[in-house]
């Protein structure tokens, strides 16, 4: 009886392995990514994994940069320069690592805070047109321009910095100003429409939600006209290089002080769940969206068709109340709105609007464009993650926006 009992329980041990045998077989082997392989290209290393670096937000610009030639002779040479967010696993310092296209990896900076303090928060998006910086996180935008005239902007200043030692006491790029984005902040992404002969444009800042951890304010939850039930927020802000400390158009209401006035969102996009980050090129943009281990997708829409008044509506007639704007009051204490501001759909109800969505690998985050070339950052090589994802993407990867 004994030695029946020891072979059921042997037989019951045995079953458990080959299950658990069968399914991390099929987990890491099992799934194929034929979107990826097709439309993706392998681009540049993800820099800071072997740091303890958590990859978070892609941004990039176009700088100046020397070549020695063999005879001594030094030329300058124009390139773009990638610009990476990551918070440490360690809880130290978050960092900005430097990429250049041509040169490769060039360092990192770590930042701090208005008041000199180390920023260890969990940073989300980073966008620049050289003049000014901009990182997301934690419901704020934060601000950066250059310390001194030592730099010609903070784009400078950080691929500078970015080449000293570690351990330099001067390897850091510090925030100087920030403003509350009136939702999560979770990505940014900076667009320079290269039509025009403006060398600055848009930026657009937006939040990530899961039901549970990651909520929204309950105004931010959109039923779209096709049925479509959208948790998000991202916004639209004009840049403007001479609207300081922000380098954003900001309200102009006579009634709030000026001191208090923030940037004024142009255009609110009502975007679906677990959005990590947005591209946007010419006439179309996209939207990396993922959560844990499950494929993560890039969601395409048509940018002239989404942005129409059709697919629009204001928030005081979707919600029956006027846009609020965090922390920001009219001269007599009264909270200041905007009645006018317009709501337009990311709707994937809508085939007019909506285009294509890539499934991908786990863990895309944000990204960043050149042209029409989008650049795709993921996190999935991280330490903290690389043990139990499919595949470890330890590149950033590219594709091609188009709106057709």
């Amino acid at each position: 009886m004994k030695h029946k009992k020891l072979f059921i329980s042997l037989t019951a041990v045995f079953s458990v392995i080959i299950l658990l045998s069968m399914f991390l077989i099929i987990w890491f082997l099992g799934d194929s990514y034929k979107d990826f392989d097709d439309n993706f290209t392998k681009e540049f290393k993800i820099a800071g994994l072997k740091d303890g670096a958590v990859p978070q937000g892609l941004g990039n610009c176009s700088y100046e940069y020397e070549v020695t030639g063999a005879d001594g002779e030094k030329t300058k040479k124009y390139q773009q320069y990638f610009f990476m967010t990551a918070y440490m696993v360690d809880g130290s310092a978050s960092r900005i690592y430097v990429t250049g296209a041509d040169t490769g990896y060039e360092g990192y900076v770590t930042m701090k805070n208005v008041d000199g303090s180390e920023y260890k928060g969990h940073c989300g998006g980073i966008a620049t047109n050289g003049t000014f910086l901009y990182v997301t996180g934690e419901g704020n935008v934060y601000v950066a321009k250059a310390s001194s005239t030592d730099y010609a902007t903070v784009a400078a200043e950080i691929i500078t910095k970015a080449k000293l030692p570690a351990g330099d006491e001067n390897k850091f790029v510090q925030f100087t100003a920030s403003f509350d984005a009136n939702c999560g902040a979770d990505f940014c992404f900076y667009y320079d429409d290269p039509a025009t002969s403006k060398t600055y444009d848009r930026l657009y800042v937006g939040e990530f939600y899961r039901k549970g951890k990651w909520d929204t304010d309950a105004s931010h939850h959109i039923t779209t006209p096709n049925g479509l039930e959208n948790t998000a927020f991202a916004y639209e802000y004009y840049v403007n290089v001479s609207a300081e400390p922000y380098g954003l158009t900001k309200i102009s209401d006579d009634n709030v002080a000026e001191a208090d006035k923030v940037p004024k969102i142009q255009k609110i996009i009502s975007i679906p769940e677990k959005i990590q980050g947005f591209a946007r090129a010419g006439n179309a943009i996209a939207l990396s969206q993922s959560y844990s281990l499950a494929n993560s997708h890039i969601l395409v829409y048509d940018w002239a068709k989404l942005t129409t008044t059709e697919n629009s509506d204001t928030f005081l007639n979707l919600k029956g109340k006027n846009f609020p704007y965090n922390g920001v009051n009219t001269k007599s204490g009264v909270q200041y709105t905007d009645k006018t501001v317009r709501v337009y759909f990311a709707d994937s109800n809508n085939s007019e609007v909506f285009l294509n969505d890539y499934s991908i690998p786990s863990m895309s985050e944000g990204m960043c464009t050149v042209g029409n070339k989008v650049y795709v950052l993921f996190e999935s090589a991280g330490k903290k993650y690389r043990l139990f994802v499919r595949e470890q993407l330890k590149y950033v990867y590219s594709f091609r926006l188009r709106n057709n």
